[in-house]
């Protein structure tokens, strides 16, 4: 397997992308005060609201939010519930009571039902005021319960440098601040989510790369390969994207198992590299070597899939169909190993046809003597040709009336 040698040899070769460490932006901090409910006057001026009834949705909202304020997170959290739960209050009532319980969650420490309910909000009020927000909290969550998975991505890199023997598992947490399985899972499931409330939002392209290189490092090629994609077609202006041009060809070839399979990712990798070396600059003067060996492993790769079609017509008693493609290997890719044993196979089949065939079954079984029928003989009289009409037959004499003549009565016959 010469394309995926040539591939992993890429992969690891000093100057590749590195993915020991993951993109590390913004903080974990807490919420900025919100907003008291009230007017904001023409002068900059806030005038806050008069609550008549404490008992009135807004009263109840009013008071959660003083608990808020003064840390009362739990007391806060479940006076926003009940309010957020009641379809027949007032959709800016549901909508501010909704984020807040999530913040309330998030301040608490519950970073995993905080984020689900982040996900509820935007999924009831897909234009609501608290959309960045939320989107925002959602991102650092995600990427908080990412810590596990770099730090054995750290611990990967050293053991593979001789460093240490062992790689530390990740096993289920009962810390309330991530999940108590599948903390990777839920980290990825929360980007994708990002990415998909904000698609053309300052952190899609970020939620695409770091799902990508968790990916990448599970060697799921495939899934490495459709998220650094993403990133090269939706977000090509992107900081990111010269990076994950390179990932996305490293993916493409490593994804398809060899020669023997489906060949259309590596004819992916070939358009994205001509991509990389017209469209990034920064790639195709740093990494020149890297895209040309890429280049030349694709080559090999392909040549080998065209080869082993012709061997597939040889085998199977189609010299014409084999001959062709064997010309089309030789043509496609000169200067090649397959194609000089194009080259030889065409000779050999070429020759094969050229000689002279032994004499085929139906020539094998006896001719019979020539048998010749009595009036084809030369000496035999010739047949008798048969009458056109049969004779006339004759009658007994006192039969036969007189002629008219008078004379002797014949054969005449009225």
């Amino acid at each position: 397997m010469a394309a995926l040698s040539c591939g992993l040899a890429a992969l690891l070769a000093p100057g590749c992308a590195t993915l020991d460490t993951l993109p590390i932006i913004g903080s974990h901090h807490g919420p900025p005060p919100p907003a008291e409910s009230g007017v904001l006057l023409p002068d900059g001026t806030f005038e806050p609201a008069v609550i008549t009834d404490p008992n009135s949705p807004e009263g109840r909202l009013a008071s959660g939010k003083e608990l808020f304020r003064q840390g009362n997170y739990a007391h806060a959290e479940r006076i926003f519930h009940r309010l957020g739960k009641n379809k027949k209050h007032p959709i800016p009532v549901l909508e501010e009571a909704r984020f807040l319980e999530a913040e309330c969650l998030r301040m608490q420490g519950h970073y995993p039902r905080a984020a689900d309910t982040y996900v509820d909000l935007l999924n009831k009020f897909d234009r609501t005021q608290y959309k960045e927000q939320a989107i925002q909290r959602m991102y650092d969550i995600a990427n908080y319960w990412l810590d596990d998975t770099r730090n054995q991505m750290r611990e990967d890199r050293e053991r593979k440098e001789g460093k240490r023997w062992f790689v530390s598992p990740i096993f289920m947490t009962f810390d309330k601040t991530k999940p108590f399985l599948d903390r990777e899972g839920r980290a990825i499931e929360k980007l994708e989510q990002v990415r998909y409330h904000d698609v053309a939002g300052p952190l899609a392209d970020k939620a695409l790369f770091m799902c990508g290189c968790v990916k990448f490092f599970r060697n799921d090629f495939s899934e490495a390969d459709y998220y650094f994609s993403q990133i090269h077609e939706r977000h090509p202006n992107s900081e990111l994207a010269p990076q994950a041009v390179e990932l996305a060809i490293i993916s493409k070839h490593l994804s398809t198992g060899g020669s023997d399979y489906d060949g259309r990712k590596v004819a992916e990798a070939r358009m994205l590299v001509h991509a990389a070396f017209n469209n990034y600059p920064e790639l195709a003067e740093n990494k020149k070597d890297f895209l040309s060996r890429q280049l030349v492993g694709i080559t090999l790769q392909q040549a080998e899939k065209d080869f082993k079609v012709a061997q597939f017509y040889e085998r199977t008693s189609h010299p014409g169909s084999a001959y062709f493609c064997y010309e089309i290997v030789r043509r496609r890719y000169p200067g090649t190993p397959y194609a000089e044993r194009a080259g030889e196979r065409m000779t050999d089949l070429r020759s094969r046809s050229e000689e002279v065939k032994p004499a085929s079954w139906w020539d094998s079984i006896p001719t019979l003597p020539e048998v010749k029928w009595p009036w084809q003989r030369k000496d035999a009289d010739p047949a008798p040709r048969p009458e056109l009409a049969p004779p006339p037959k004759q009658l007994p004499a006192g039969l036969l009336p007189p002629s008219p003549s008078g004379s002797a009565p014949g054969n005449y016959i009225p």
